[in-house]
């Protein structure tokens, strides 16, 4: 019995524990061991179930945008080709030159749309609760995702480092010799096109299945200053030998200069003519894109500083944005799968443009090389920091608390 609170002298009997509460008791305690001695393993299958999602989403998203900007710039280069701007059997050599380099800006990207993807879903189908449940925090979510993202970093490194210079002086190499070559392929029949700088425009009715013979031929061009306008009934392309400059050598034709009715009016008939149509480049231009490495690593002007940088920025932002999608990534399943895709993507854009920003910046000297690029990391890091500091729950308890 259980005393009375007014009797004096009462006692007082704590209730006993029955059978019922014994057994809860000691299968939640059964059920904390077996938790605590498979941890590991469980640690182990949430590592592989992670990175199955997370390279899933990144391969998808990495072609589906390779694709993207490789039909874009392929209809750019048969635009070129169809005006007699590029040769068209450079075309696809230039496209998979073209295309090495887009992988090297758009893999940081689309590992960073491939985390927050498969997060989203975990989110979104409850699983990232129950994995919370079970213990799982941001140290085990980024341990399989940071592994994930140094090997992306190293290829990206020997992308960024070695391949896609080579590939740029590659192009460069391309479009030069295409211009030189003796072929007449820059020739479009049924086009007006401009040489020189505008100095001369030129009309191919036709040109022969082999392409080495042109008819009907129409062209103006202006000699010290004087208008010209020349009618062929053929001509052919050649190549001097001795400078490497590239002619059109007209046959059976009339030039005109001046304006009728003016005193220096003339017409000419002539049986063979050249027109000098593309002089000698003998020195292949390329960008600093196109520089080795060691080149500028070596160099000391604030244009190479710039270029080393960002080349080494890319493999970074791979790690820094691997970083940036855990916290970015959390919603809530009303929220779905897309509900932070917005934030994320508009994050990256602010991301990239500080990190084109502070490019610009050193090549004009207005930043010193130590400081470089760097701090946007930097800045990136910390707001990860913040995020995930804010989303503590630990912390959120302790406040509440207090």
């Amino acid at each position: 019995m259980y005393g009375s609170p007014a009797s004096p002298g009462a006692t007082y009997h704590l209730p006993q524990e029955n059978s019922r509460d014994r057994q809860f008791n000691a299968n939640r305690v059964r059920f904390h061991g077996q938790l605590q001695a498979n941890f590991p393993e469980m640690v182990r299958i949430v590592d592989r179930y992670l990175l199955k999602e997370v390279v899933l989403n990144w391969l998808a998203t990495t072609l589906l945008l390779w694709l993207i900007v490789l039909g874009n710039r392929l209809a750019s280069y048969l635009a070129q080709a169809a005006a007699g701007d590029l040769p068209g059997y450079t075309v696809f050599t230039l496209l998979g030159l073209k295309s090495v380099t887009y992988l090297d800006a758009l893999l940081p990207f689309s590992l960073y749309l491939g985390v927050l993807l498969a997060l989203g879903r975990l989110y979104k189908d409850s699983e990232m609760a129950a994995l919370s449940a079970c213990g799982v925090g941001p140290a085990q979510l980024y341990r399989p995702l940071l592994a994930l993202g140094v090997l992306v970093a190293a290829g990206l490194s020997w992308l960024s480092l070695v391949v896609v210079p080579h590939a740029n002086a590659a192009a460069y190499r391309i479009v030069a010799s295409a211009k030189q070559s003796t072929s007449l392929a820059l020739v479009a029949p049924g086009r007006f096109q401009e040489a020189l700088g505008g100095d001369l425009i030129y009309y191919v009715e036709n040109v022969s299945p082999d392409r080495r013979k042109m008819t009907d031929i129409f062209a103006e061009d202006r000699h010290n200053g004087r208008l010209g306008i020349i009618s062929a009934a053929s001509g052919h392309q050649r190549i001097d030998p001795n400078t490497g400059d590239r002619y059109l050598v007209l046959q059976n034709g009339y030039r005109y200069e001046g304006f009728p009715g003016d005193p220096g009016y003339r017409v000419m008939r002539f049986q063979t003519q050249g027109i000098l149509i593309e002089p000698t480049k003998p020195v292949v231009r390329m960008d600093l894109d196109a520089s080795p490495t060691a080149k500028l690593w070596h160099g000391g002007r604030p244009e190479q500083t710039a270029e080393l940088q960002w080349r080494l920025s890319i493999p970074l932002a791979a790690l820094v944005l691997v970083v940036l999608a855990v916290p970015l990534s959390r919603t809530t399943p009303r929220q779905g799968r897309y509900g932070r895709l917005f934030a994320a993507v508009l994050v990256f854009i602010i991301y990239y443009n500080l990190l084109g920003s502070a490019r610009v910046w050193v090549q004009h000297g207005d930043l010193p090389p130590a400081v470089g690029m760097w701090w946007v990391h930097g800045l990136a890091l910390a707001a990860a920091g913040v995020l995930l500091y804010g989303r503590n729950p630990l912390r959120r308890r302790r406040r509440m608390a207090s």
